[in-house]
């Protein structure tokens, strides 16, 4: 009797490889087999092989067998950070100014944060304890979207992905962190709470969605003024601008489209869109959200995603604003400004030194004596080598960005924003503390960050 899957997660909705993924398999034949029984093979998407695994059933009376096949699938799944539009570049650059500002979405390039695989089981077996087994393989296939999401369950029983990155409902999220501080959409308070943002007029900003299995063809903004007045509102058709709702390859099962107000404006002109250019540039914008939607009407029974607020603020600090690009729990990324100070330092000074003897040693001549000057170096610095660091602190904070602030402190890589340049620093803080207001009362976070790569010293 063949092998067959019992329980696999579903071939739709992205799975997490930061939890055990089972695959459990059984055969319905009672009998005594020697060897390993069960083969999984696991292939990508065009059926090259990347891994078999061989595991015994549980017994002779119980035919069933569990495969987590996490960690092989972990091997072949990496953030993006690159814009596919224009390779070059940063995914914050994304419909800007001379980096193809005409498409404002992009797929994954170079690093893949999501991929389908092909699972193929089978099973062996052989006639004595010593004898060679036979493999019978892919008498069972199947197919697996997996990407990597760091969530901590707090207590909660183990469960299968749902979904909820590939927006098809009103409740999926993009692929960020932000915080939901229980403030009603101005959309329609019914569409229930925004996640919020605070972003200048001159930056970027970038958000994730997984496209395989999504439901959503537009991204639909709509600006108000301060007290809730509607300024305007503009459509983003996904196919027409750098998307593909219908996904054929890995590099499009996560896209990437930038949400910014310097990617809206800078693409809104490129594009000739002229709702988004007297949306994002009118005096009197306080704030805008944006959804995606099946189509181009604001009704909620068209809603495909969870709603998202930016906020204008241009920050009012004495301080110079550091923003920082980071990859949150979810493997998209997310940023957020740091407006009090911030200071550099260069911290584990080494230097290369040696000892010159002081002297006119090879011009000395029967006319000319050996003497030396006062100002020679006697040990002299050869090299000299430093690592620079930052501390960065945010302006007081609502204590709903506990959790954001938190994936800062424990992502993979962090990037401090420079125009349209990534730094990629390091975070060197060894403990996050939850802060609230009733024990802080006005909450702020600083880090510490590493610059990757050291400063060119003389």
């Amino acid at each position: 009797m063949a092998a067959q899957f019992e329980l696999i997660p579903s071939t739709t909705n992205f799975q997490s490889t930061a939890e055990p993924l089972i695959i459990q398999v059984s055969e319905s034949v009672v009998d005594t087999y020697y060897k390993y029984r069960f083969i999984l093979v696991v292939k990508d998407r065009s059926g090259t092989q990347l891994a078999k695994l061989k595991t015994h059933m549980l017994s002779s009376t119980n035919q069933v067998a569990v495969f987590d096949i996490s960690r092989v699938l972990d091997d072949y799944i990496g953030p993006n950070v690159v814009n596919g539009n224009s390779t070059s570049a940063n995914v914050l650059t994304l419909g800007r100014t001379g980096f193809d500002p005409a498409n404002i979405v992009c797929e994954s390039y170079q690093q893949l944060p999501a991929r389908q695989f092909e699972l193929e089981l089978g099973h062996e077996e052989a006639t004595t304890a010593t004898g060679e087994p036979s493999e019978t393989l892919n008498e069972a296939s199947t197919t697996l979207f997996a990407f990597r999401d760091e969530f901590i369950n707090d207590g909660d029983a183990y469960a299968r992905g749902d979904g909820s990155f590939q927006p098809s409902a009103a409740t999926d999220n993009f692929l960020s962190s932000a915080p939901d501080l229980g403030v009603d959409s101005a959309i329609n308070a019914a569409w229930g709470t925004v996640r919020e943002h605070r972003i200048g007029t001159d930056q970027g900003y970038v958000m994730a969605y997984g496209a395989e299995g999504a439901t959503a063809q537009y991204l639909n903004i709509r600006g108000f003024e301060a007290d809730g007045t509607v300024i305007g509102s503009a459509n983003l058709d996904l196919d027409a601008v750098g998307g593909e709702t219908v996904p054929t390859t890995d590099a499009q099962a996560v896209q990437y489209i930038g949400v910014g107000p310097a990617n809206l404006e800078e693409h809104a002109t490129a594009a000739s869109n002229t709702d988004l250019t007297a949306l994002i540039t009118d005096a009197d914008l306080a704030y805008y959200e944006v959804y995606l939607s099946s189509t181009v009407s604001f009704i909620q029974l068209n809603q495909r995603s969870v709603v998202h607020r930016f906020t204008i603020d241009e920050g009012c600090s004495i301080y110079e604003r550091k923003q920082l690009l980071f990859l949150n729990r979810h493997g998209g990324w997310d940023c957020f400004n740091f407006d009090q100070k911030s200071e550099e330092s260069l911290t584990g000074i080494e230097r290369t030194s040696y000892n010159r003897p002081r002297g006119n040693w090879d011009t000395v001549t029967t006319s000319v004596d050996w003497t030396y000057n006062g100002w020679e170096r006697g040990v002299t610095t050869t090299t000299v080598k430093a690592e620079k660091q930052i501390r960065v602190s945010t302006d007081y904070v609502d204590e709903g960005y506990n959790l954001h602030l938190r994936d800062i402190a424990t992502s993979r890589a962090v990037f401090l924003v420079d125009g349209t340049d990534l730094i990629p620093v390091v975070v060197t803080d060894s403990e996050y503390l939850f802060k609230t207001s009733a024990n802080d009362k006005l909450i702020s976070y600083s880090f510490t960050l590493r610059y990757s790569n050291r400063p060119r010293l003389k």
